[in-house]
């Protein structure tokens, strides 16, 4: 079903442990692994899980992180050597769409992808709007997607004294970016901003604004959310019901002596005084919210009445907030939940703790390079575990798991060529005009997570897409002669005029589309056969309308979607 909540704070108990201590203001609990040690755990129990097939392992991994179904090659090559999989996942992280990935994955975590901001996008850009506002929501995830795709420190998403823009991006805020040149670089602001990484970025304070009696609290939360797994939104509060909430004073006063307010302010809002320089007393004001103010970091004295500090430890600036939560245990263990919760689809709980704990250890020991992270997950035996039951493995086996619109998107790119827009507007990747959410994909504010169930409405999208794709396909391959899809004869060749190569294309298809090695006498293929007949006969004998209709059915058949 589609998940219409935020997500809970950590899930696994060494780090709830962790955020208690914070909370509390203690350190680290004597049974928590500290940062350089491997505790002994027993064996994993999910060790004895049942493996899949290496094909299908092999599909699985290259759509988590490339987006696409793997080749005929590539399917071939794992199949005669299971020993090569360790390479080729190697090669697939170094594939320059692991980055375009990674953005996906870290959408559903920073929600910044959004079809609207606090501030209006009118005024920015002199071309197109969308494109721009679809750009500004992934700012962050470009920096994010850029660290983790060159290897380098994840702590660099929060010390980085660069961002990445677009053309749009570069146009709307002023930033140096190479003439003619188009799509994503790494440029940097220029007006004084502190070296922050994400938290300083435009796109995450438009995408999370503040009003004057929140005094940047939200933004506080967010960066707590994203950065610590540790939502203040979702913790019990035992409330004083007698506070008046519409009088101003008496909030201020529960805040700072109310102990069911304290307990979360305390530590919020000395968080919430960092962002002050991302103030906007008129969010409409392109002047205003384009730019950083240094000027403005102390209004916390005014509109907070809290100097920033992190957890007690005073700082002054993005920069020195950056630091304090790079240096933070929280930091690495969210992350690592984070990654093992977008690989297995389902949130992780305490029958996970082994887990976690080993891919932590692999996290730390790697200095904190995803890539390393990413890998100790995808041999994790839960991730690998064959599908028995189509449900959750009591020892933590993942299910058959469904594409993500973006998945699906890219991987009917690869097969086809195809890329459905309108107007220039990529129907898969808004709500404005698009689809996206009834695509079940998720739209940063009412949808927050991607869909886990098939349901109707992403069936419908999955047809146009396909009749739109094997449409485009077989004219690429009559007017450009292409044969990356039409691998063995043309779409406007009968198949009866070569019977064989009609039948080995056909087991090309299945096994590009559902991974699936079939005979040539297989039931599949008969099947694709007759149907291939039937459209003949029934479209005036055109070879084209059936080829592109055997071909439709194999792209909108709910069995592409699962992997």
């Amino acid at each position: 079903m589609v998940g219409l909540k935020p997500r809970r704070a950590g899930g696994h108990p060494w780090l709830g442990a962790l955020l208690l201590a914070a909370c509390q203001g203690g350190g680290k609990p004597a049974d928590v692994p500290s940062e350089n040690s491997v505790e002994q755990y027993v064996p994993d129990p999910a060790a004895a899980l049942e493996p899949m097939e290496v094909g299908r392992l092999l599909t699985r991994i290259s759509l988590d992180i490339r987006g696409v179904r793997p080749t005929i090659d590539e399917l071939r090559v794992v199949r005669a050597d299971p020993a090569s999989l360790d390479a080729t996942i190697d090669a697939f992280l170094d594939d320059p769409r692991f980055e375009r990935r990674l953005v996906e994955i870290f959408a559903e975590i920073y929600l910044t992808r959004a079809d609207n901001f606090v501030v209006g996008g009118n005024q920015y850009t002199a071309g197109d709007r969308g494109a721009f506002v679809r750009a500004v929501g992934e700012e962050p995830l470009r920096l994010v997607a850029r660290v983790v795709a060159e290897d380098r420190p994840y702590t660099e998403v929060l010390t980085a004294d660069w961002t990445m823009a677009d053309e749009h991006l570069a146009y709307a805020w002023g930033l140096p970016y190479p003439a003619g040149a188009t799509g994503w670089q790494e440029t940097r602001y220029g007006d004084g901003r502190p070296a922050a990484g994400v938290l300083a970025t435009n796109g995450l304070w438009w995408r999370y604004g503040s009003t004057d009696s929140n005094a940047n609290r939200k933004r506080a939360n967010q960066v707590s959310r994203i950065l610590l797994c540790n939502d203040y939104l979702v913790r019990p509060i035992d409330f004083d019901r007698d506070v008046d909430l519409l009088d101003e004073d008496a909030v201020n006063d529960a805040i700072n002596n109310n102990p069911g307010c304290v307990n979360c302010h305390v530590s919020l809002d000395p968080l919430a005084a960092y962002f002050f320089g991302f103030w906007a007393f008129n969010g409409d004001s392109a002047g205003e919210s384009a730019v950083y103010h240094p000027e403005r970091e102390r209004l916390y004295d005014r509109l907070l009445g809290r100097a920033p500090a992190y957890y007690g430890e005073p700082g002054s600036s993005l920069a020195d907030l950056g630091a304090q939560i790079a240096r933070d245990p929280r930091f690495p263990a969210c992350a690592v939940e984070q990654v093992y919760e977008a690989m297995l689809r389902r949130e992780s709980g305490v029958s996970d703790m082994t887990a976690l704990t080993a891919h932590r250890e692999a996290f730390l020991a790697s200095d904190l390079r995803m890539k390393a992270l990413v890998k100790s997950v995808l041999g994790d035996p839960r991730y690998r575990a064959a599908d028995r039951s189509g449900a959750p493995d009591a020892l933590g086996g993942v299910p058959t798991k469904l594409m993500t619109i973006d998945q699906l998107g890219s991987s009917i790119e690869a097969l086809t060529g195809f890329i459905w827009t309108s107007e220039g507007t990529p129907m898969l990747a808004n709500d404005t005009e698009g689809v996206r959410t009834l695509g079940g994909g998720a739209d940063g504010d009412t949808v927050v997570r991607s869909a886990t169930q098939v349901n109707p409405t992403m069936l419908l999208v999955q047809a146009r897409l396909a009749e739109a794709a094997a449409t485009y396909a077989a004219r690429r391959a009559i007017e450009d002669g292409d044969t990356s899809l039409f691998t063995r004869m043309r779409p406007d060749v009968r198949r009866q005029l070569n019977a064989d190569a009609a039948v080995g294309m056909l087991q090309d298809w299945l096994l590009m589309t559902q991974g699936r090695l079939v005979e040539p006498d297989g039931e599949e293929i008969t099947a694709l056969l007759a149907l291939w007949d039937e459209l003949y006969e029934n479209n005036d004998e055109d070879a084209t309308v059936a080829w592109v209709g055997v071909l439709v059915a194999l792209l909108r058949d709910p069995d592409l979607l699962l992997y």
